[in-house]
């Protein structure tokens, strides 16, 4: 039996938690059993992502350990899913990739989706942007898509490290306002999950999270109305986005027009 995994990791590549938020999604909407996990002990740091002690319904108290989870679900068609999700591994990143590799091979994973999202120049009144490309395989060819120069997390690791071992992977990233990245976002959860509804034939429940994704934008207007220079900027990534072919929206002048409105910021304070 065919099954696909779904990867997501909190921290560095987890902008506005969107992509945990669509592992945590999926456990919600479909059952799912627990039938693997990458012991925290050897790649993560317990000052960063620390342990957490809970008393359960029969009174013991029991300790939650970090670990990286995987779990099968059964949608109610289509390929079982296999998903895998925990802290960005601190340290040894490589061992980390391999063991997960190993357990998805023996839980006979035929393809992967990593999910990831990061902070961006996108206005939250827009559709947030999603990419989704190919990893390249075992020739080492690019897939085709724009290639991306600069620091990486654990998903990029691991979704090469999976593309070499043979198993066709998908990297679907989101982007998400850094101006509203302090709270979760589930609009950029709502995003990440209607790119992978493409990827799979069973169709995700999405009422709660599309009523949670209004209110969400609901709440960032309010906030922008509130202060004039988030209400500035977020009409000038309007213009930038809605005339992108301009040279008016290069990253550059964005970024230019974001240093003047931290510089206002600073010198209203």
């Amino acid at each position: 039996m065919s099954r696909i995994a779904i990867t997501a990791f909190s921290g560095w590549n987890d902008a506005g938690e969107a992509a945990s938020g669509v592992i945590e999604h999926l456990l919600e909407v479909w059952p799912s059993r627990l039938v693997g996990a990458v012991d925290a002990e050897e790649y993560i740091d317990f000052q960063v992502n620390r342990p957490e002690i809970r008393t359960t319904e029969d009174g013991e108290r029991v300790v939650d350990w970090p670990d990286t989870e995987l779990r099968i679900m059964q949608p109610p068609r289509g390929p079982e899913l296999v998903t895998v999700f925990g802290p960005e591994p601190s340290l040894h990143w490589k061992s980390f990739c391999d063991e997960v590799l190993e357990q998805m091979q023996a839980l006979g994973v035929t393809s992967v989706i990593s999910l990831g999202a990061l902070l961006a120049d996108s206005p939250h009144t827009r559709p947030l942007p999603v990419s989704s490309a190919t990893e390249q395989g075992r020739d080492g060819r690019p897939d085709g898509s724009e290639l991306y120069s600069g620091p990486i997390g654990v998903p990029t690791i691991l979704a090469r490290r999976t593309a070499s071992a043979g198993l066709p992977t998908t990297n679907v990233w989101v982007q998400v306002p850094h101006y509203v990245s302090q709270n979760a976002s589930p609009k950029a959860v709502l995003g990440l999950i209607r790119e992978l509804q493409g990827l799979i034939s069973a169709p995700i429940p999405i009422t709660e999270l599309v009523e949670d994704a209004e209110a969400w934008e609901r709440g960032v207007d309010e906030l922008a109305r509130t202060d004039e220079d988030v209400a500035d900027y977020v009409r000038r990534l309007e213009r930038a986005q809605d005339a992108a072919e301009l040279p008016e929206a290069s990253g550059e002048a964005i970024a230019k027009e974001f240093e003047q409105f931290l510089r206002r910021r600073r010198e209203s304070e």
